[in-house]
């Protein structure tokens, strides 16, 4: 399964079953009467990245049935599908940044280490960052860093493991 479809699949779940199967390779016009318009182009979208080949799709979908977040779900997953999946982008000079949780400025970096028990502002992260003590940016766009969920994850188990081994030695 292709990881621009696990994206869709994070959203619309009910979409699973409809994954297509050796057996079966066309749409068919009965499985899409039973989804409302949204569900049908992310349907055919998942069809279009799993059999690239044998199906095709019409990108004025997106213009006539989606809006705010499903059309910037729709565009993240076909940028994921052309740089991870297919690699007929290989080293992409663009990256599609959105207020969703794939990349953090410094606030909301801040913000994530916080939630998740640590106790940091967006202060106290920019020090960090300034002394080497945080990851470098994955990317800057307009002077503004921005890091992946991944990275901040990284840091987060790094700072939490860090931060029991100085309880555990302490006692």
């Amino acid at each position: 399964m292709k990881s621009a479809t696990k994206r869709i699949l994070n959203s619309f779940p009910v979409l699973e079953k409809h994954l297509p199967s050796n057996e079966s390779a066309i749409l068919s016009d009965q499985i899409l009467s039973n989804l409302s318009e949204v569900e049908q182009v992310f349907l055919r979208l998942i069809w279009f990245f799993e059999k690239p080949n044998k199906e095709n799709f019409n990108l004025e979908s997106f213009y006539k049935h989606l809006d705010n977040e499903w059309l910037e779900l729709a565009l993240e997953s076909v940028h994921m599908f052309f740089v991870d999946d297919t690699y007929l982008i290989q080293n992409p000079t663009h990256s599609i940044i959105t207020d969703g949780d794939y990349y953090m400025n410094q606030s909301r970096f801040a913000e994530f280490l916080s939630e998740n028990g640590l106790n940091y502002d967006r202060s106290k992260l920019g020090v960090y960052i300034k002394r080497g003590k945080a990851p470098k940016a994955d990317i800057t766009i307009s002077g503004t860093n921005y890091w992946e969920r991944s990275t901040c994850e990284r840091f987060l188990e790094e700072q939490k493991n860090k931060k029991y081994w100085r309880t555990f030695t302490s006692t």
